[in-house]
């Protein structure tokens, strides 16, 4: 399964010398856990709920500080072109729950942890349903099965 097909939302993207405060009501207006951080559509990290939690709200950073101070630089991507193995990998790897898509040094989508288990889950759905009937009701053509004798 190629990646893209995780991806079925726009990402979420916040300037780098954005505050907190803006970047923690992004995230609750848009129902996301996590925002690519750019700097003039470049990106350039990362910064997640979990971050806000244990960077800005325990230590107690005001929330008008910008959100380049506590995202997550080295950003980790995939492509378009990569598949649910390559993330998973990175998942495993890097011990994350979300990776942007990139494309030539753009945000072209967010793929989470979430999102793959949702994935494979259907798919398994529908591979469960094909094969329930193929066990329950023999093909058109497949003899009948021959009954016991006892």
């Amino acid at each position: 399964m190629k990646i893209t097909e995780l991806t079925w939302r726009q990402p979420v993207v916040i300037e780098c010398d954005a505050t907190i405060e803006s970047a923690a009501r992004l995230m609750e207006r848009q129902g996301v856990g996590a925002l690519i951080v750019v700097d003039r559509d470049v990106p350039v990290g990362i910064v997640t709920d979990r971050d806000l939690v244990t960077r800005c709200v325990a230590p107690g950073i005001p929330s008008d500080a910008r959100v380049d101070g506590v995202m997550t630089g080295g950003l980790i991507g995939l492509t378009p072109t990569d598949d649910i193995d390559d993330l998973f990998a990175l998942f495993s790897e890097h011990a994350i729950r979300r990776v942007p898509i990139l494309e030539r040094d753009r945000v072209v989508g967010m793929a989470s942890m979430d999102d793959a288990i949702v994935a494979m889950a259907t798919n398994m759905s529908s591979v469960a349903k094909v094969l329930s009937a193929q066990i329950l009701f023999p093909h058109a053509g497949d003899d009948a099965p021959v009954p016991a004798v006892t």
